[in-house]
């Protein structure tokens, strides 16, 4: 019977989610990871008939917790667990994550991935629609003179993460930042691939020693328009103030200041 019945309660989650859901209902679904057999429905109103809220039955203390009928150390366990996860969450939603809103700032992060790299590595960092990082991993790493690009692996993360934009980044050790025919011909593909997704490609950056090549830079400018309003929906003026390295040697600073 109680299994039935919670049947009926993941049912209703999965056809409607959790809006329709009372605290007390919420609470007996919760007990079901510390309580696998039995009714927890009943539990659950004792514990909001004792505490009288959500808030409050999570701040109380393990002691006054098992101190309830029915409630043993593991139930007591996972809702100070739940309690902790839910102030880490707040914590993490507080934090203003960092905008990187120039190809400087986004070449002076990424060239501290790129820090005692021998081989050539691709990172992929993944920002939102205001262009503030959400994730910055790598997703390949090569021989000395050669790295393959996952494409899945890039669109799996820019979907998973939600995303809105996203920049690759790749090194040539001991080289120079020139692109090869391979780099273009890669750039062109994910291009394509992110368009399908709505995720375009910012750039895509070479970074050797204390330069940075954007290959996308000529592309990115003789569409400004069109791509900023895509983008952002800005004008054309977003992109002038991106690159802000100049664009006769593509040279940055913090490399040089980093090795000082």
């Amino acid at each position: 019977m109680h299994e039935e019945h919670r049947k009926r309660m993941r049912g209703r989650y999965l056809q409607s989610g959790f809006d329709g859901f009372s605290d007390h209902e919420i609470l007996e679904c919760l007990l079901y990871n510390s309580i696998p057999r039995g009714d927890t429905n009943e539990l659950a109103h004792r514990l909001m008939e004792r505490f009288g809220s959500i808030r409050n039955l999570l701040e109380a203390t393990p002691e006054e917790l098992v101190a309830e009928d029915g409630v043993g150390e593991n139930t007591a366990f996972l809702l100070k667990l739940v309690c902790e996860t839910l102030r880490r969450y707040a914590n993490d939603t507080l934090q203003t994550a960092p905008s990187y809103r120039t190809l400087s700032s986004i070449s002076e992060y990424l060239c501290r991935k790129f820090v005692g790299q021998a081989t050539e590595c691709v990172y992929l960092m993944l920002l939102n629609n205001r262009l503030s990082l959400i994730d910055c991993s790598k997703v390949s790493e090569g021989t000395v003179n050669q790295s393959l690009v996952p494409l899945r692996k890039i669109t799996e993360k820019a979907i998973f993460r939600k995303a809105s934009v996203m920049v690759l980044a790749h090194n040539h050790p001991n080289g120079f930042a020139v692109p090869s025919e391979n780099d273009l011909q890669i750039t062109e593909e994910i291009i394509k691939m992110m368009d399908r997704l709505g995720v375009p490609l910012l750039e895509h950056l070479i970074i050797a020693d204390d330069c940075v090549y954007p290959i996308l830079h000529e592309r990115n400018m003789k569409n400004a328009d069109l791509f900023a309003e895509s983008l952002l929906r800005a004008d054309s003026t977003f992109l002038r103030d991106f690159y802000d390295i100049d664009p006769k040697t593509w040279r940055f600073s913090f490399y040089r200041d980093l090795k000082k």
